[in-house]
């Protein structure tokens, strides 16, 4: 099976997954969505993990297992996003908005829903960060 995402290899799963991209202004916010939506209105979002693809261990999560997902617990990773994360599960997608981005920000991410359910969805952006140029002249 073709483990390839738009040409971005991937060997932490081998189905195909949607892969968006989005690029961010470097000292801006930016906003990478994952779709958290149920097909059965009776079922639950119980987790979601967002993960840096370079990285083995998740970076970023919001955990809704003991707890109503409204005021679930979140946690960002110190060395990645620290306080610079957070999550918007009110938009449509959800969102992951990150402030204040930073060249080595650029990746490719991977955001896990787990539901109490339905089957787990995986969904990648390919995040790019445009390096800004203050007082150049054109």
């Amino acid at each position: 099976m073709d483990n390839s995402y738009g040409g971005i290899e991937s060997s932490t799963f081998r189905c195909s997954v949607p892969l968006v991209h989005v690029d961010a202004v470097q000292g801006e916010a930016v906003y990478l969505p994952c779709d958290i939506s149920m097909p059965d209105p009776s079922d639950k979002v119980l987790l979601v993990l967002w993960y840096r693809e370079d990285l083995g261990t998740p970076i970023y999560s919001v955990d809704g297992r003991n707890r109503d997902f409204s005021i679930a617990e979140r946690w960002s990773d110190e060395k990645v996003f620290s306080n610079r994360a957070y999550f918007l599960q009110d938009k449509h997608p959800a969102e992951l908005g990150i402030d204040h981005i930073r060249e080595t920000d650029q990746a490719v991410y991977r955001c896990r829903v787990d539901f109490k359910m339905g089957q787990t969805r995986n969904s990648l952006v390919n995040l790019t960060v445009i390096a800004s140029v203050i007082g150049e002249k054109t």
